[in-house]
C-alpha cells in the first residue's frame, strides 16, 4: 500500500500538478514572495519528462491562450548552457500575446498589442507562428537573431543591417516553434520578455492554477502563515491592461 501510494504521488506530481515558490514579490500584487503555486501540467498538453530521455514530447498539446498565468523554462541560456530544457531555472509570467500576435514596443520599453497614439516611436515585432516565415526588418531583427541563436538550432548574425544565417543573407526565416511573449504583473520588474525575449512552446510547463498556501518569512515564526491566502484561484485577468 505504501509503496502504491509512493507512486501515486510520483505520478501525480510528475504528470498532472507540481508546486512552485515564489521567491520575490516582483509579481504583486499577484503574488507574493513565500506563495506556493500549484500549476497544472496538464493545461497546455503533457510535456514529458525527464527530456534527457524522452527529447521533445508533448502529449494533447493546446496553445496557451491570453490571459493565463504560465510557469515555464528559462529561455535566456546561451549555447553553452548544456542542461536539457526542464532542467533549467523555472520563471513565470503572464501570457501577453500568442503565436501571430504583433507588438509594438516603445522607446521606454513598454508593450502594446494594439498600435499606440500617433507620434509615438515604436519598434513593430510579430511573434512567430510554427513552421511560418516571418519577414525581417530593421525594427525586429535584433529580436529575431536572438531568438534563431537560442532556439532554433543556426547560428545567425546582423552584418551590415542584414541578418545572416548559417552563411546566407534572408529577407525571412521560418520558426519551427510558436512564440509567446511572458509579461510581469508589474511593468517596472523586466523580468519578463523583454529582458529573456520569446518562449518557445517547447519551454512551457504548465498553468498556475491554484495559491496552495503562503508563508512570509520576514515575520515571526507564529505569525507566517497567511492564512487569507490559503487556496486563493490565481486570476487570469490582465494585470497591466
Amino acid at each position: 500500500m505504501l509503496l502504491a501510494a509512493a507512486i501515486g504521488v510520483v505520478l501525480v506530481r510528475g504528470c498532472w500538478v507540481s508546486l512552485i515558490e515564489i521567491p520575490e514579490d516582483g509579481e504583486r500584487p499577484v503574488f507574493m514572495a513565500g506563495d506556493r503555486v500549484a500549476v497544472n501540467r496538464m493545461a497546455y498538453g503533457l510535456r514529458l519528462s525527464p527530456m534527457r530521455w524522452w527529447g521533445d514530447v508533448r502529449w494533447w498539446a493546446e496553445p496557451v491562450p491570453r490571459g493565463d498565468w504560465v510557469a515555464f523554462n528559462d529561455p535566456s541560456a546561451g549555447e553553452d548552457d548544456e542542461r536539457f530544457i526542464d532542467e533549467r531555472d523555472v520563471f513565470i509570467g503572464f501570457c501577453y500575446a500568442v503565436p501571430g500576435d504583433s507588438l509594438w514596443i516603445d522607446s521606454l520599453g513598454k508593450v502594446y498589442r494594439a498600435c499606440p497614439r500617433v507620434g509615438r516611436s515604436c519598434r513593430v515585432v510579430e511573434l512567430p507562428r510554427k513552421n511560418a516565415y516571418v519577414t525581417l526588418t530593421p525594427d525586429n531583427m535584433q529580436w529575431y537573431c536572438r531568438m534563431i541563436n537560442l532556439h532554433e538550432g543556426v547560428h545567425a548574425a546582423i552584418i551590415h543591417d542584414s541578418l545572416c544565417v548559417s552563411g546566407h543573407f534572408v529577407s525571412s526565416f521560418r520558426f519551427t516553434h510558436d512564440y509567446y511573449w511572458m509579461s510581469s504583473a508589474n511593468e517596472r520588474n523586466h523580468a519578463d520578455s523583454r529582458t529573456f525575449g520569446f518562449v518557445p512552446d517547447t519551454y512551457i510547463i504548465g498553468r498556475l492554477s491554484r495559491i496552495l498556501y503562503s508563508w512570509d518569512t520576514k515575520v515571526p515564526w507564529y505569525a507566517r502563515f497567511r492564512a487569507h491566502r490559503t487556496m486563493m484561484k490565481v486570476s487570469q485577468e490582465n494585470p497591466n491592461p
